[in-house]
């Protein structure tokens, strides 16, 4: 008989979250079972309970994962030749798609943020995802900070903190908006037909953020030419 095949941590997680990512695709994400990742990976049970101890910790996994990806996307966004303010608005303006890892993301993304879930899981995943969490809110505030100390924000300390908290909410709702967009555009159009998941610049949640961020003392403000040009730039890039 010849011996089972070794595989490395990295292998062996990778093996584990592919599989848990079809058996959930497959049922569901209260539904699936240990063991059927256990047998889609071809690891034993031991191995899979090695790298998570429940289902909560495969969820949580997952979501860091995605997060992860999120946060590579949004460094990606904020390194185009834009404005300040063009590459805060350019994380609403880009593609839904450029940002979705999995099918159940935004059923994912709900499940993981409870009390139940964090109480369930273990420390060890929870960890590694507020510590992803972490490291994208201080992305963001080192950006606003560097806007602040070139000149291009004229404001107090306070406001780095003000624009961070209320953009950043904002942005998280757009993912809410943008499924809500989605739900209405399949309803109007045929299943197969192919459709852009990116708000459109007079869409009101963009709006909403112009508004927003045009209550901060800029160097130059948010215009609807400006915000037609961010549009451009992300399709270029290729993210819209």
């Amino acid at each position: 008989m010849a011996p089972a095949p070794k595989y490395s941590p990295d292998e062996q997680e990778k093996l584990i979250l592919n599989a848990a990512i079809a058996v959930i695709e497959q049922t569901n994400l209260l539904d699936f079972s240990m063991s059927a990742i256990a047998k889609l990976a071809g690891l034993s049970m031991g191995s899979v309970y090695k790298f998570v101890q429940c289902k909560e910790d495969v969820l949580i996994a997952l979501a860091t994962n995605m997060y992860q990806q999120r946060h590579l996307t949004y460094q990606q966004v904020l390194s185009l030749p834009l404005n300040t303010p063009q590459r805060i608005i350019a994380m609403s303006l880009l593609s839904y798609s450029k940002v979705q890892m999995y099918s159940f993301d935004d059923q994912l993304e709900s499940i993981v943020n409870t009390t139940a879930m964090m109480k369930r899981c273990s420390t060890r995943w929870v960890q590694h995802m507020v510590n992803c969490g972490e490291v994208c809110e201080s992305t963001f505030k080192s950006f606003i900070k560097q806007a602040a100390d070139s000149g291009e924000l004229i404001t107090v300390n306070h406001d780095i903190d003000e624009i961070g908290i209320s953009t950043w909410s904002m942005m998280i709702g757009y993912f809410q908006v943008v499924r809500i967009h989605e739900n209405w555009q399949m309803n109007q159009i045929p299943h197969d037909s192919q459709h852009n998941s990116a708000l459109a610049p007079e869409h009101i949640h963009i709006r909403n953020m112009q508004r927003l961020l045009n209550t901060f003392d800029w160097r130059e403000k948010l215009t609807s030419k400006s915000i037609v040009d961010t549009c451009k730039s992300l399709e270029q890039a290729g993210l819209r």
